[in-house]
């Protein structure tokens, strides 16, 4: 044995040597700790608290609940909210997902996001499960929740206006309810499966429930899961926008938005600071002419062209229909039997008295094509999109949304092949146009 190690064997058989020793030692790591992680700050030492920058501005709590203590499973799947989470991350969204919590831990998560919203230029609340409305106020229901009487809501239920105030602590915020129908006792005549919620608390937030009155209760689930799947597909989509969520989220027509949608860019964060940039040549006059006349020149021939079309598209749709009406009358002088005496009565008004059935009868005709169509998916309409493009009668963005270029292009496709004119397809000429 050396001299040394016969010193540290001495130094160390003594108790106070060993815990010098130790804490020697312990310096000797948190030192080497410290110069470690100084050295790799400069690589992306700090991602966590990177990341946390960065999703500041924009932040989203998603609730869902599927799996019920009193009542039948939600028909939306916790996944496909999981999925909707996943993509607003990929925006730069700092999002928190939580799924089958009772009344405490579901306020307790309200409560934290609340101070992330105050602090966030966009904040984004997804709700997912039961649902019920009463005296003019909606509810999420808690996976814990057992509602008896109406009272039972304001302890055991999250109002979605107190939802929205939290998000509306942002400078712009978003409520989306995928409300599903808990098999509640029909006794309580003062609960609604309907979305009860006239407007918004405050001019900065939109509120959209996935369905609406026009939805019968028995396809509500059917609806909103639909929906729920076209917002998860939606939210993928680059650029994403407020108004792309919306719509998926209300089902078109069918669903009920409440308040003002503002035109958000939600991938995109705030604009960073640049240094000004260089100055650069201004253009001669007789430049800025001459390319505001060529500007002008593009612009007139497209609005002639465009002009020339429509007026082409109506011409012809005005010869198709006279020639219709025509036949109808030629069918009709064929089958008139001989002229009877004249009566001396008057003739009922019986136009008037069958006039308003059949209005009736067209409206819920449209009602029901409004509730196939929320039911056909994003892919489904983008293919319809897509086919009405190729077939000319539309030419706007394959978007999905059916709006009032998509409706245009609709009512253009029923008149060319001699439908009724509605705007809103029928399943015989959804499957035309994707098989067509």
């Amino acid at each position: 044995m050396t001299a040394r190690s016969l010193h540290e064997e001495q130094y160390l058989s003594a108790p106070s040597g060993r815990c010098c020793y130790l804490r020697s030692r312990c310096r000797l790591f948190l030192l080497t700790a410290m110069i470690a992680v100084m050295a790799g700050a400069g690589a992306g030492a700090f991602p966590a608290v990177v990341r946390a920058a960065e999703t500041a501005d924009r932040v989203a709590l998603l609730l869902s609940v599927e799996d019920y203590d009193h009542y039948a499973k939600s028909p939306i799947d916790t996944g496909t909210v999981r999925k909707m989470g996943e993509a607003l991350e990929s925006h730069g969204f700092g999002v928190d997902v939580v799924t089958n919590t009772n009344n405490a831990v579901v306020r307790a998560t309200l409560r934290d996001f609340a101070v992330k919203a105050a602090n966030a230029r966009i904040a984004i609340v997804v709700l997912a499960g039961h649902g019920v409305g009463s005296s003019g106020r909606s509810y999420l229901l808690p996976s814990n929740s057992e509602i008896r009487r109406a009272s039972d809501l304001l302890s055991r239920g999250v109002a979605v206006a107190s939802v929205a105030q939290i998000a509306g602590r942002a400078k712009h915020g978003a409520v989306f309810f995928f409300m599903t129908v808990p098999d509640i006792s029909s006794a309580l005549q003062s609960i609604t499966a309907r979305p009860a919620m006239s407007e918004p608390p405050s001019d900065n937030v939109v509120v959209v429930f996935s369905t609406s009155d026009k939805v019968p209760v028995s396809r509500v689930g059917t609806v909103s899961r639909q929906a729920a799947a076209d917002f998860a597909d939606a939210a993928t989509e680059t650029p994403l926008s407020m108004a792309t969520l919306v719509g998926s989220a209300s089902a078109g027509d069918v669903g009920k938005v409440i308040g003002n949608v503002a035109e958000l860019d939600l991938s995109k964060g705030p604009e960073p600071e640049t240094a000004p940039a260089a100055a650069v040549a201004e253009p001669s006059q007789e430049e800025i002419q001459a390319r505001r006349e060529a500007e002008r020149r593009a612009k007139d021939a497209e609005e002639r062209a465009k002009a020339a079309e429509a007026r082409a598209r109506d011409a012809e749709a005005r010869a198709r229909l006279e020639a219709n009406r025509a036949r109808e009358a030629e069918s009709a002088a064929a089958a008139q039997p001989a002229p009877q005496p004249a009566r001396q009565a008057e003739p009922e008004p019986a136009a008037e008295r069958e006039a308003p059935p059949a209005r009736e009868a067209e409206e819920n005709h449209v009602e029901a094509l409004k509730l196939v169509e929320a039911l056909l998916g994003r892919s489904k309409k983008k293919e319809l999109q897509r086919k009405m493009r190729d077939l000319g009668f539309y030419s706007g963005p394959i978007d999905a949304i059916f709006g009032d270029i998509t409706r245009q292009a609709i009512q253009d496709y029923q008149a060319d092949v001699g439908d009724p004119v509605t705007g809103y397809l029928t399943p015989n000429q959804i499957q035309a146009l994707i098989e067509g």
